[in-house]
């Protein structure tokens, strides 16, 4: 057994990127089922907002501990300028 599986309650890394893609996909099917009966495109683009932004976190979170493993150099700066550039043009496109 694994360290993942021995202790079911105990928090890891691994456990909190799962539990928060959990929430974004909730946040996102929320966002497209209240648009697609309602029609509420507030609401609905709220709660899709949420799960995108938990999902890009997701992503930023689990691309690092790839690359953390990753031994050149270019890996982190591709890594750096990626994750800078996902939150810099979805913080430009919430506010435009």
């Amino acid at each position: 057994m694994n360290e993942y599986n021995k202790k079911p309650n105990a928090w890891s890394w691994a456990k909190v990127v799962e539990f928060s893609a959990y929430i974004a996909i909730a946040c996102i099917a929320i966002a497209l089922l209240l648009s697609a009966i309602f029609g509420s495109k507030n609401v609905a683009n709220a709660f899709r907002l949420v799960g995108e932004a938990i999902a890009y976190i997701v992503t930023i979170v689990v691309a690092g501990l790839w690359v953390k493993r990753k031994t050149h150099v270019a890996w982190l700066i591709l890594y750096v300028i990626f994750a800078v550039s996902i939150v810099v043009l979805y913080i430009v496109n919430i506010v435009l």
